[in-house]
């Protein structure tokens, strides 16, 4: 009988090991060419971000735009409470926009940054309340929306923010 030399008995289980490894891989991510399901999720996660922010950000623009003509219309101007209605109906639209991709992130919370999925929540319940708000069927502080007083808070929705800034970097490895 031949003797087997000790370092097969090191190679076999190593061996064995890497094609498990391999199996395993190959269930979880599928073959060589496929994305795994999280990183198909996430991609078409930022992919919905992106679609709803470009359509979100053009509607931004517009109500800037409006912001910045009821700034130079004078205090007793009787264009001011149209156009009061106008950027309304305009933010209405960009939280819009907001909440859809809240919720989207919220769906998809793995795809969040760890630190920035505690805040979801607030800030759908922020959007859905601002909403409410605008609409005149929620009140806050007690106060209905009333575009009839003339005034708006023109510092409101200043910036536009990138909700990509959310997400965890998109990773471009397959399996």
């Amino acid at each position: 009988m031949r003797k087997t030399h000790p370092i097969f008995w090191i190679f076999v289980p190593v061996l064995l090991a890497i094609s498990v490894g391999g199996f395993w891989g190959t269930a979880n991510y599928g073959p060589l060419g496929n994305p795994s399901p999280a990183i198909a999720e996430c991609s078409s996660l930022r992919d919905f971000v992106k679609n709803e922010e470009s359509i979100g950000k053009v509607e931004w623009q517009q109500y800037r735009d409006l912001v910045d003509e009821f700034l130079a219309l004078p205090a007793a101007s009787n264009e001011r409470i149209p156009l009061i209605e106008k950027m309304a109906s305009t933010v209405i639209g960009v939280l819009g926009h907001d909440l859809a991709i809240y919720k989207e992130m919220d769906k998809f919370s793995s795809c969040v940054v760890q630190e920035k999925r505690t805040e979801l929540p607030g800030l759908i319940e922020e959007t859905e309340s601002a909403i409410n708000f605008l609409n005149g069927s929620t009140p806050i502080n007690g106060n209905y929306f009333n575009p009839e007083l003339g005034t708006w808070n023109t510092a409101y929705y200043e910036e536009y923010l990138s909700a990509l800034d959310f997400l965890k970097a998109q990773s471009k490895t397959t399996a």
